[in-house]
Formats: structure tokens, sequence, C-alpha cells
């Protein structure tokens, strides 16, 4: 991979940013479902490239529960989204923090009543509204909802989060006095010991160790001849998850501690965090081990750029030294927000007469600093990536090949995607014999180890595609002339006579193979009406209203991709 690791230690108030002594409500705010509150997914457990804002809170499989606002307060923002939170709303209350609701089936009458409205004005299913006090106000328990399944959601319940209002952080809502049924200990499922630099030595190698503990009697143990001998600038990790009370869901820890030598040398635990800050999770694991493995492995010890707000009592960014000749104890303290606690103990040898082996080094490779900006400039492709992005200095290279998937470009291998970032960089790549019938349509394009390709944007310009890139990998230029296909979803057999005199709703199929869906419009006797998109399923919908009189009509939709290629499917229907 070419990392290039350096020692240093945090400053305390650059890097590590200790959570206040805040003194939260614990008997202000009520359950916002009328049932004890179960959960599928808890605050600060590990997802891809962020980490959970909030409780997912079970609905019982299905959709439709009533949810309440838990305190008094006023509606102050509604977002609509066929991704991430779906339908969501937001309440601030007097005491200086916001509730959040995700996933929502619907709105409440009046609120419905306000939203439709509100996407009429914009002509646009998907909004961000930001609301006046005075407009929708809410008492304690007050139903604002109708608990469902939209956005990126995998399955019915509901997303809860508490904010602090003035800097929109998020906090973890078993602080204001949230019970949940727990007294089941979390589970450690692996250890780590990783190589801090490119000297440290691992029973010998330079790899990651891995090691699965046991249980004996609800104890979790290592076994004798796991004893790991080291060298060098050494890094831990640990591989745990937690649960509750007659639930079988891997939910994340609060709290994770390292201690060498019965001394702290790292702590970590979810109380808050910025949304800012959350993609910093791919630091905080093992990443390569996510690639390979699907182990989301968290690292004890802190990368060169990591601003997440969560460590505490860090020596030497959580990364011990062994270079004496000397048995030492590491600990390891799991604890969940109820107290449930798993600890494990490891025996480390240190051997101080042990060599590295010498590093493989990428030919033609650049050193890049991660916290300065970095660039390459080649006749065939350019990169620019702004300081912090990566998260670990890197010995970058790139190879250039042919491929017969990439006619109008060479395919650049750059790096690997065991290695990722925390922003985006340009990526610009020189395009070969594009026809200027062609050039609005080229795009670059990532192929993965299975050879499927994914759009990655781009325009070109001057003979080169340039895009905004988020990873690693490998890259050539594409050509997505191809418009999207939009379908009938007709279920019920009136629908095919267009005499939808009983209909309640018309439902399309929309689908696209590379670009994806950007943007649809649909429009009854040329007027603009509201279609519900459902990324999920690739579906667009509209619900018939009072406002389609009785008579023929003529519907139409629009669909777009993201290189404007188009589709339109138009028909004549009674009513």
């Amino acid at each position: 991979m070419f990392l290039r690791f350096r020692l240093f230690i945090p400053l305390l108030l650059v890097q590590i940013v200790l959570n206040s002594q805040t003194v939260y409500p614990t008997d202000y705010f009520q359950s916002p479902l009328n049932a004890d509150i179960s959960l599928v997914g808890n605050f600060g457990e590990i997802r891809p490239n962020h980490f959970h804002a909030g409780f997912d809170i079970r609905t019982g499989g299905q959709e439709g529960m009533n949810v309440s606002s838990v305190a008094d307060g006023y509606v102050s923002r509604i977002k609509i989204s066929c991704t991430g939170y779906g339908n969501a709303l937001y309440i601030n209350h007097p005491n200086g923090y916001t509730s959040v609701y995700a996933h929502l089936q619907r709105y409440s009458k009046e609120i419905a009543a306000l939203v439709k409205k509100i996407q009429y004005a914009k002509e646009s299913f998907e909004i961000d509204t930001v609301l006046a006090p005075e407009l929708l106000p809410v008492k304690k328990g007050q139903q604002v909802a109708f608990s469902g399944n939209s956005g990126s959601s995998s399955g019915p319940h509901l997303h809860f989060e508490i904010r602090n209002t003035k800097t929109e952080m998020p906090v973890n809502p078993y602080l204001f006095g949230y019970k949940v049924k727990d007294n089941v200990k979390p589970r450690i499922t692996q250890l780590a010991i990783i190589p801090a630099d490119a000297d440290a030595i691992i029973n010998g190698k330079h790899d990651v160790k891995k090691i699965r503990p046991g249980f004996i009697n609800d104890k979790c143990t290592v076994s004798p001849s796991d004893t790991v001998t080291v060298c060098g600038n050494v890094g831990f990790g640990i591989e745990c998850y937690d649960t509750e009370s007659g639930s079988s869901n891997c939910n994340g820890v609060y709290s994770v501690e390292l201690q060498v030598g019965g001394k702290r040398v790292y702590y970590h635990e979810l109380a808050s965090f910025s949304f800012a800050n959350s993609r910093y999770v791919n630091t905080h694991i093992c990443y390569p081990e996510k690639v390979r493995n699907n182990f989301s492995i968290q690292k004890c010890f802190l990368s060169k750029n990591n601003k997440l707000e969560i460590y505490k009592d860090l020596i030497n960014g959580g990364v011990v030294n062994f270079k004496d000749d000397s048995f030492r104890v590491v600990k390891y303290i799991v604890k969940d927000f109820a107290g449930n606690t798993t600890e494990v103990q490891l025996k480390v040898k240190s051997n101080s007469k042990v060599k590295a082996p010498l590093a493989a080094k990428a030919p033609a490779s650049i050193y890049f600093d991660c916290l300065k900006e970095n660039k390459v400039d080649d006749y065939e492709i350019k990169l620019n990536i702004p300081a912090s992005s990566l998260y670990d200095d890197i010995d970058f290279s790139y190879i250039r090949t042919l491929d017969v998937k990439a006619p109008y470009s060479p395919l650049f291998k750059i790096m690997t995607d065991e290695i990722t970032l925390q922003a985006p960089y340009m990526l610009s790549i020189k395009a070969v014999k594009i026809a200027d019938s062609l050039q609005k349509k080229a795009c670059i394009v990532s192929i993965n180890s299975k050879r499927r390709e994914y759009y990655e944007g781009g325009i070109y310009k001057d003979g080169w595609v340039t895009t905004q890139a988020k990873s690693f990998g490998n890259f050539t230029i594409g050509i997505d002339n191809t418009p999207p296909r939009v379908a009938y979803a007709f279920t019920v057999p009136d629908y095919r006579n267009m005499d939808l005199t009983k209909a309640r709703s018309v439902t399309f199929v929309a689908t696209d193979d590379l670009s994806g869906v950007k943007k649809y419009c649909a429009t009854i006797d040329d007027k603009w009406v509201l279609c519900e998109y459902d990324l999920k399923r690739d579906l667009l919908t509209y619900n018939f209203d009072e406002n389609i009189k009785t008579g023929v009509h003529t519907f139409k939709i629009v669909v777009s991709d993201d290189k404007n290629n188009t589709t339109t499917l138009s028909f004549k229907f009674k009513r």
C-alpha cells in the first residue's frame, strides 16, 4: 500500500477535543413512539463512510406507527429526499436541542398539506425547507408523522436523533435519559496488532496480526499461544459489538479503552461528534481490513490526519513503542452505555533485536504529505488532492495500461481502493479520439475487480475529462449516450386500457445503466404534477387528487440521466 506513518503527539487543542462535562436533561423528552424503545441500531455505530447519528427504533417490521414530538417546540425544517433520511422532520425545542425523525412514511395531515404546497411551489419532489417558528408549533406528545422506510432505509424503522440546535452536532440519545433494557455485555470478535510505521515488526513480519479471542463462562480470553512478539512502533485495534436484552442485532459499543502495562494509552467514547468529521470513521477503522475482509476493526491509535472529537487520554496518539526486551500486558476494556463491560488481556513480548524486512516501494512513487496539497501533472493524467484529504502520508504511484474496455483513454490504476480519502480530489484524464458529437457524453468511470463499471461524473474540455473522485482505483474515460428506460408498472387490468377512473395512483419504473436518473418531470395537460420517487425500487408514482377533473387527460413524464440523455413517455387517460 506504500503507506508512510509518522509518530506524533496530538495537540490537545487541535487533534483531540475532550468531551465537556455537559449536563443533559434526563426527564425532558418522551419517546417518539407510543411503545418501549427497542433498537436495531444505536448512536455512534460504524456505518459506511460515517458514524450513525442516532437511534434506529424498531417498529415491528411495519410502517405506519404514530410518531410524536418528544417535547414542545416547532417544526423547523422539512427535508424530502429519495436517498439518505428520505422523508425527514426536524423540531426545535426551547431547551436548545432539535429532535429529528427520519425515514418517515408520511407526515401528519397539517404538515403534509404544507409539504405538498411547498413541493408544487418549487415543482420538485425533493425539498429542504427551513420554517419560521410560528408556522408549525407542536406540543409534547402531538402526532407529527408516521414511521416508514423512505430514503436509504433498508427496512421499516424510525431513525431518531437529538442535536444541539446551535452547533447541529448529534448527541447520544442515551444521555437524555432514554432507557433500553440491557444486561448483555459487549462482544469482542477480533483483536489486531498493527504496524504503526515502516520499521515495525509483528511476529517477524510487517503485517497486521489478528487474533480471535474465546469465551469461557462469559469471560473473554486469549490463548497463551497467541502471545505476540513485536518490535518498534505498534498500534492495537479491536472489532467488537453490543446488543441489548432480547435482541440479536450487532450494534455499536459506547467506549473502548486500551491499557498497556497498566497505563491507559487510548480511550474513546461516543457521546457526540460533528457531521463534518463523521467521514473520519474511515481512518478510525483499519480500512484495508474493511476492503479485504469486511472487518470493522477499530484502531486504538490515530492516523496523522484524524480530527474526530471522540478521543481523550491518548499517549503518543495511542502508538506504543516496543524497543526493549520485556513482556507487557495489553488490556482492552469495552463498555456499552448501560455499563456492561467486557475485558480481555493479551501478552506482548518486545524484542529489540528484530530487524524490519526491506519494505517494497512502488516504482516511480511520489511522496505525498497528507496535510499538504499534492499534485500530479502528466501528459495523460492529472490529479489535485487538497490538503488533509489523505489520512496518512503515502508513497503515491499509478500504472497506465491499455484495456479493451477503455477505448477512449488508457486505463489508470491509481494506488489501491484500500486507501480511502476524507475529501474528493480533482482527476483529469486525456481523451483519445472522441467524436465531437460524443464529447458532452464523456465521463470518467471506475472499474472494480469484477470488471463492473461505475459512473464517476466528469466534464469534457479541451481534450480532457475532469471529475471529482472520492476514491482510488481503476479509472478510464467512458461514454454515456444511452437514455434512461421508463415503463409502466401497472398492476390493475384497467390501467392497460388507460381507464383510470377508479385508480388511486399511476406508477412507472425508471432505470438507467450508467449515470443514473438525475431528474424527471411529470405533467397532466401540460401542468406540473407531483411524482414521488422511490430510488430503492426505481419507482415514480403519481397519486391522483381532487385537482384532476372528470374527462380525458394527457399524462407525460420526462426522465433524464446525468448526461442529459432523455426519455419521454406520454399517454391519454380517462378520469
